[in-house]
């Protein structure tokens, strides 16, 4: 798709409805597959073979639109640490411990490229935002709402009214029940999966308020809902990637416009502030997750990363070969972590998966790409005075920080995007909207002055 002319908004070839139904039906799968196959629950809901056939059908359609486009430049901007490190997922196949998983895992993985170049090659930035926004709206909505229609059913069922008793009650509740007990509502709001969605909820929708004239009513409501689902969610990991996520926008909008000396004189006290604070959590971790009632140990990770370690230091170079999730009955994987009687199937760290697959070779490029990833969006968001081109660094950002207490950066969504990213930031000037004459933080200073008339614009 090709930029045709560079006044305020500028135009972009008209996008067939079809590839938009492909993009938006691409991201629920990559939200599904992050809440129906997360490790702990791999292989144990049956909803895997429609995941698996609409999965298909997404691929086909992105591999159609990708081909029908610039797909020759995409490739060029395709990062050679990216490439490489592909290359050694597939390559580890001759040393893994499991060579089947190992090749499966990795043609997931080139399913998750083809969406992602996909996704560079057809949309503009704005038109990723967009989907995005709307994906994320479905999804917190759709929580939300179940949430508030157990909570009905419960207060009816306690007091006898319409015909709802307990059992009935039970029956909807435990609908998509796991084997731990928890149920469908439990996976919705109260873990970090959500959690997540919802932060980058905020984001996306504090972005797309910025940057777009209509419906200001329904982004501001999205807005509201989303820090409802982060408070529901009750996630440590997530307070902490708000708390970067916000350090990163303020230091972002402030270098912007600056001469370099300063712009660096800002980020040196950021990294200072950062730095700080982290030593702060760790010497005094008991104290600070107590307060977000949290156990010290951050829900045994701590005990599952010295298991890990183990494993690491068996094979430090090479690593046990790329399996993505951890497979249930697997080796080394089958009850390696074992606690209070539910198996855990992923490091809950995602560098240190890094190493566990793929070693030293693995992580020395998986950190060179997260490094000229977060270092090209960082540029775009603070060198383009649109408030959209924050909006991959905001999110990266979400990411990155995640990925100290997950796993989720090597997999699915996360993966997905930061392959859209590291890809697409390398767009060509003329395919990006064209820069205001007043820097984001005078713009963010008016549509605070001016809410009212913001939300009635229509």
């Amino acid at each position: 798709m090709s930029v045709t002319s560079k006044k305020a908004h500028r135009t972009v070839r008209q996008i067939p409805k079809l590839a938009y139904a492909i993009g938006y039906l691409t991201l629920i799968l990559f939200v599904l597959g992050d809440a129906l196959f997360a490790q702990e629950y791999l292989n144990q809901t049956p909803a895997w073979l429609a995941w698996f056939l609409l999965t298909v059908i997404a691929l086909i359609g992105s591999g159609f639109y990708l081909l029908k486009s610039d797909w020759r430049r995409v490739f060029r901007q395709i990062p050679i640490e990216l490439t490489l490190l592909l290359t050694l997922m597939f390559g580890s196949v001759l040393w893994s411990n499991y060579p089947n998983q190992t090749i499966s895992s990795s043609l997931i993985q080139v399913g998750i490229v083809l969406s992602a170049l996909f996704f560079v090659a057809v949309f503009s930035w704005r038109q990723i935002l967009s989907i995005f926004a709307n994906t994320i709206r479905g999804i917190i909505f759709a929580a939300l709402g179940y949430e508030l229609f157990i909570s009905i059913l419960a207060a009816l069922a306690q007091a006898s009214l319409f015909g709802v008793d307990e059992n009935l009650f039970q029956s909807i509740r435990n609908i998509g029940q796991v084997p731990d007990g928890r149920t469908i509502d439990d996976l919705l709001l109260r873990n970090s999966f959500m959690g997540a969605w919802a932060l980058m909820g905020l984001i996306t929708f504090l972005v797309e308020f910025a940057i777009n004239k209509r419906n200001k009513l329904l982004t501001g409501l999205s807005i509201l809902l989303s820090l409802v689902t982060i408070i529901l969610s009750s996630s440590a990991g997530i307070v902490f990637a708000s708390v970067s996520v916000g350090l990163a926008g303020l230091v972002s909008l402030l270098a912007e416009g600056k001469d370099r000396d300063t712009r660096h004189r800002y980020y040196r006290i950021a990294w200072a502030i950062s730095g700080t604070a982290g030593f702060f959590v760790l010497i005094f971790r008991r104290a600070v997750f107590e307060f977000l009632g949290k156990s010290p140990d951050m829900t045994h990770r701590t005990d599952i990363w010295r298991f890990v370690f183990e494993l690491v230091s068996d094979r430090p170079l090479e690593g046990w070969g790329f399996i993505g999730v951890w497979v249930p009955g697997v080796e080394p994987f089958a009850g390696l972590i074992v606690i209070n009687g539910i198996e855990y199937f992923q490091a809950h760290n995602s560098y240190l998966e890094m190493c566990l697959q793929l070693g030293a070779v693995g992580l020395g490029l998986f950190l060179i790409l997260l490094t000229r990833t977060f270092i090209k969006t960082w540029r775009l968001g603070v060198h383009h005075s649109n408030a959209l081109y924050l909006w991959p660094l905001l999110l990266l950002v979400t990411q990155l920080v995640r990925g100290i207490t997950e796993s989720r950066l090597l997999v699915q969504s996360a993966m997905f995007m930061l392959i859209l990213f590291a890809v697409k930031s390398y767009d060509p000037e003329d395919l990006l909207e064209e820069n205001s004459k007043k820097p984001k933080r005078k713009q963010l200073e008016q549509i605070s002055k001016r809410p009212i008339t913001y939300l009635r614009r229509r």
